[in-house]
């Protein structure tokens, strides 16, 4: 799943919050947007939930950080 977003740092992690929701164990979601700190909010964040951060990379203005989800409890 890919989530393209301008919108501000909170918006984003909604939307990721709910593209976790609708995803499957061991699906990818990649997340592209101009704000870098939501890099750190979702490395904390898949530290906090036991999802995987695969890392990130910029492309152009945007960061794309990628993690994998993990909904095994």
């Amino acid at each position: 799943m890919i989530i393209d977003s301008d919108d501000v740092c909170p918006i984003v992690l909604v939307q990721v919050m709910r593209a976790f929701r609708d995803s499957k164990d061991g699906e990818e979601i990649i997340v592209k947007t101009k704000w870098e700190v939501v890099i750190q909010e979702l490395k904390k964040w898949c530290d906090e939930t036991g999802n995987e951060y695969l890392g990130w990379e910029k492309e152009g203005d945007r960061a794309v950080i990628k993690i994998r989800v993990s909904k095994k409890k």
